[in-house]
């Protein structure tokens, strides 16, 4: 008998089955949190992914209703310089057709002596 104070324990060799089985076991735990940290990291990504597809649509749509205002803005200066051309397409029709009355008017005041200025005022009334 050993006095020792071994007494509980005794010596048990380790066989190739059990080294075997405890590489299988360790193998198993390493890959099980592989899966864990690679699906929490997955699920990361996925929702910065998420996040910056958000954001991407809500800077499309800034950058839509933008164009959209361009757009309107545009037609509206449009419409302005168009009715600044007719403006002044009948500005020059105006002075066209009046230049000839005032050049009459100004033939018929020194023609028949004073009066002029007045002779025009009419032919401008009347035109």
């Amino acid at each position: 008998m050993r006095e020792t104070g071994d007494a509980g324990q005794r010596d048990v060799p380790v066989n190739a089955l059990t080294v075997a089985v405890l590489m299988i076991m360790a193998a198993v735990a390493a890959w099980g949190f592989t899966m864990v940290r690679a699906s929490m990291q997955h699920s990361r990504l996925r929702a910065e992914m998420a996040r910056i597809e958000r954001e991407a649509r809500r800077e499309i749509q800034h950058w839509k209703d933008e164009a959209a205002r361009a757009r309107t803005h545009a037609a509206q200066i449009a419409r302005d310089a168009a009715n600044w051309a007719a403006g002044c397409k009948q500005g020059r029709d105006d002075v066209i057709t009046m230049v000839p009355l005032l050049l009459a008017a100004q033939e018929k005041g020194t023609g028949g002596g004073s009066g002029s200025q007045h002779d025009a005022d009419d032919v401008i009334e009347h035109a």
